[in-house]
């Protein structure tokens, strides 16, 4: 794993314009320490911030670009690395090399740390290769998935704003005074007192109610979830549609249980696959959306957990080879 990531790099993660392994190279960068997790934060503020200078930026891609690079370099009394940008260069770059060269990196420290508040530090929680189960300041109560995290402000419990990068359920103390909000890719969920599961993976997000109500907003657009309820969020999507959450699976690595009640077998695989970091793959099209009624432990031995499933649809095989699980 790399020590350092460029900002271009970084830029290009954050406007989902990597590639699926460059994502999950970047996503392990974040997760690894808390500082790595602060420099992707700080970037794509920056990156946010920039896009009310997008409209209005007067340089010219090429120049605005090379000029932040060459100034940039400068200040650190290095020879300067000149890239060549192709004409169509994206206008949030443009903009955050604006950005850069207006405030010198000090817009990403006020944004990140509190214009008002400077004594406000923000506390970092993370897992790594178990569940970790916090209280906080609030009486609030989270739980981090595996290779996930949270940052709060020291003044968390005046302002509860929480930032997320991968999975985590949040059981809220209420407070109407002090509204609950938890920020993750260009999503804002907020809540006053109930109980919610958000997922972030590869730019997307997903959040589930399990009870009370919550509002999701992104951009100019916003719903409300009441329990049972659920909503997908892709990067490119321009609204926001409320589904019926399918299943309990979402809470696996809270209740330590599996519960798939006539759920598609590709669902259930696919929380198989984050919950082993594995990569079972349904060679099968006819099993596809095959229901599955079955209640599992997670401490069960994936190759167990594979036998139950097995057992409900006798023409299902399970091929385990070399570290690869094929279901036909």
């Amino acid at each position: 794993m790399k020590k350092r990531m460029s900002e271009d790099i970084l830029i290009k993660y954050l406007l989902g314009e990597g590639s699926p392994a460059e994502a999950v190279e970047i996503e392990a960068w974040a997760a690894a320490n808390s500082a790595n997790a602060k420099k992707l934060e700080e970037v794509k503020i920056i990156l946010e911030t920039s896009k009310r200078l997008a409209q209005v930026s007067p340089l010219g891609e090429v120049e605005a670009w090379e000029k932040f690079k060459n100034k940039r370099a400068a200040a650190k009394n290095e020879p300067a690395k000149v890239i060549p940008i192709s004409t169509n260069t994206n206008w949030l770059r443009i903009a955050a090399a604006v950005v850069f060269l207006i405030a010198g990196g000090w817009i990403a420290y006020y944004l990140y740390n509190g214009q008002k508040d400077a004594s406000a530090d923000w506390v970092n929680l993370r897992a790594t290769d178990k569940v970790r189960i916090d209280t906080l300041p609030d009486g609030s109560i989270v739980h981090i998935n595996k290779n996930s995290g949270i940052s709060y402000s020291g003044n968390f419990k005046s302002k509860r704003e929480i930032r997320l990068t991968g999975e985590a359920f949040f059981n809220v103390k209420h407070n109407e005074a002090a509204p609950f909000t938890v920020h993750v890719n260009d999503v804002n969920i907020m809540d006053v007192g109930t109980a919610f599961n958000v997922k972030s993976k590869q730019h997307n997000t997903e959040v589930i109610v399990e009870s009370g109500i919550v509002k999701v907003s992104k951009n100019n657009n916003a719903v409300q979830l009441r329990a049972q309820q659920m909503v997908s969020i892709k990067p490119g999507d321009r609204g926001l549609k409320i589904e019926t959450s399918p299943d309990l699976l979402y809470n696996y690595y809270i209740s330590n249980t599996f519960i798939a009640n006539k759920t598609p077998l590709r669902r259930l695989v696919d929380v198989l696959n984050d919950a082993y970091g594995t990569n079972i793959k349904i060679k099968n099209k006819a099993l596809l959306n095959t229901s599955i009624t079955v209640t599992i432990r997670l401490q069960d031995s994936l190759s167990d957990i594979l036998n139950v499933i097995k057992a409900t649809t006798p023409e299902m095989h399970v091929d385990e080879t070399g570290g690869n699980i094929i279901i036909r």
